[in-house]
């Protein structure tokens, strides 16, 4: 906000004149071009009329009379031990001049606070997994699993980026990313794969082959160094921005079933600076990582019919046909 809109309004008449009024000499048409400037304690003074009358907005606001969902039943996304391989790999293909292909490869993962649905609370459960198993000084804090999920995020984002473009060349672009829901006990994360429709396979391989892979190389501590650097710069970034600052706010005045306060914002940089790789490693045994838990979709584009096909990868050993939907 520069404060010029009121000054171009006033010499809007200007830009419309017949010029039935002007001088002769021009002087009157460069006078009516020329462009004020604002002193920047009028900007100052504009900016924080602005403020107030949001904020005013804000607390004249009435409660929603909409009943508030029950969210004390945790939900139940989809229970893949009673799915056949088949059923958990979908694949389709547009026809274009074109070729490309994408993939995404996801599976079950906790919410902010360490919660998942149904299905992921019996897996963990079958683990005897436990956040409170690195015995980490902040285990009880809110916010623990979380700050250990964006960690393992990082690591795991550069694992994919050099495994897969550097190493073995096989994708464009690739990452990995977290649901994170605050409020909904359930949530999911997912790796999106680009390549070429002829090597689109192999980097679902290889992405599984990462995500699996955590177990038998654990995090090092390079890697966490790494990892927390990029999460506290970003996070110092982001403090300039508004929309992140409410962010940090939503949920924390939630009234029932709420786990956030002041300290997921006070302690976030302390946190970060604390985390060890135990914590992060032992985040990983949250994901559900397993053959018979992981979803992947394939897209392709290039020459030939479109189509959306449910059914093995080609060239499983199964051999079982795929279900096929021709699209017109």
């Amino acid at each position: 906000f520069e404060g010029l809109g009121q000054q171009r309004v006033a010499l809007l008449e200007g830009g419309l004149s017949t010029g039935k009024h002007r001088d002769d000499d021009g002087a009157g048409s460069e006078a009516s071009n020329a462009i004020q400037i604002v002193p920047d304690s009028a900007k100052e003074r504009h900016l924080q009329e602005l403020d107030e009358a949001l904020w005013k907005y804000l607390g004249s606001l009435p409660a929603s009379p909409a009943v508030e969902a029950d969210l004390g039943k945790r939900p139940d996304i989809r229970d893949s031990r009673d799915l056949p391989p088949e059923a958990r790999y979908r694949a389709a293909h547009l026809e274009d001049t074109e070729e490309r292909a994408i993939a995404n490869i996801g599976g079950g993962a906790p919410n902010r606070w360490g919660l998942g649905d149904t299905f992921h609370t019996e897996c963990m459960q079958e683990r005897k997994f436990s956040w409170e198993a690195p015995s980490s000084s902040w285990k009880d804090h809110p916010l623990y699993p979380s700050m250990c999920m964006l960690a393992l995020r990082e690591v795991l984002n550069a694992r994919l980026f050099g495994s897969l473009r550097d190493s073995l060349g096989l994708s464009y672009d690739c990452n990995f990313d977290l649901s994170l829901f605050d409020r909904l006990e359930a949530g999911w994360y997912c790796c999106t794969v680009s390549s070429h429709p002829s090597r689109i396979q192999e980097a679902v391989t290889a992405t599984k082959d990462v995500l699996q892979g955590v177990k038998n190389r654990p995090i090092s501590e390079f890697e966490l160094n790494t990892a927390k650097r990029t999460l506290i710069r970003r996070h110092e970034s982001d403090l300039q921005l508004n929309e992140y600052w409410i962010a940090l706010l939503t949920h924390l005045q939630l009234e029932h079933g709420n786990r956030k306060d002041l300290s997921c914002i006070r302690d976030i940089n302390e946190m970060l600076e604390s985390l060890t790789a135990r914590d992060v490693q032992n985040a990983h045994s949250a994901l559900l990582t397993d053959d018979s838990q992981i979803f992947t979709s394939v897209t392709t584009a290039g020459p030939g019919s479109s189509y959306v096909a449910g059914g093995v990868a080609p060239g499983d050993a199964t051999g079982r046909s795929a279900d096929l939907r021709q699209v017109d």
